[in-house]
C-alpha cells in the first residue's frame, strides 16, 4: 500500500493537514493501540522492578545466613522465607503482564 501524501490546509492561517474518515479512523485506531502499549509497558517495568527488588533482597538474605569471607555478615531486613512465600504472588504477577506466550514457530499459543 502506498504511503498518501497529506494534503495541507489553511484555516484562518494556520496551516493543518486535512484527513478523510477513513484516514482519520486509522489513525485515531493507530492511538488508542500505542496507547494500550504504553500503559501494558508500565505494568511489565514495574514488575520488573519488584522482581529485580526481590531477588535483590533475597541475595542479600541468603549472604546474610551464608556468609562467605571473613567478618560479621551483613544485616538483613528480612528473612529468606518470607521472601520466599512472596514469590509465587510475584511470578504469577510476572507471568499475567508478559501475556500471552509464543511457542518456537512465532504462533501465539491458545490458553
Amino acid at each position: 500500500m502506498a504511503k498518501p501524501n497529506p494534503r495541507h490546509i489553511t484555516v484562518d492561517g494556520k496551516p493543518m493537514v486535512a484527513l478523510t474518515p477513513q484516514e482519520y479512523a486509522t489513525l485515531s485506531a493507530t492511538r488508542r493501540q500505542v496507547g494500550a502499549l504504553g500503559s501494558r509497558l508500565r505494568v511489565v517495568r514495574e514488575t520488573l522492578r519488584a522482581t529485580s527488588d526481590l531477588l535483590s533482597d533475597l541475595v542479600t538474605a541468603l549472604e546474610a545466613e551464608h556468609p562467605t569471607g571473613r567478618g560479621a555478615a551483613p544485616e538483613t531486613g528480612r528473612p529468606v522465607t518470607v521472601l520466599l512465600a512472596s514469590t509465587p504472588e510475584l511470578l504469577a504477577r510476572a507471568r499475567s503482564a508478559v501475556g500471552k506466550c509464543r511457542d518456537q514457530t512465532g504462533r501465539r499459543r491458545r490458553r
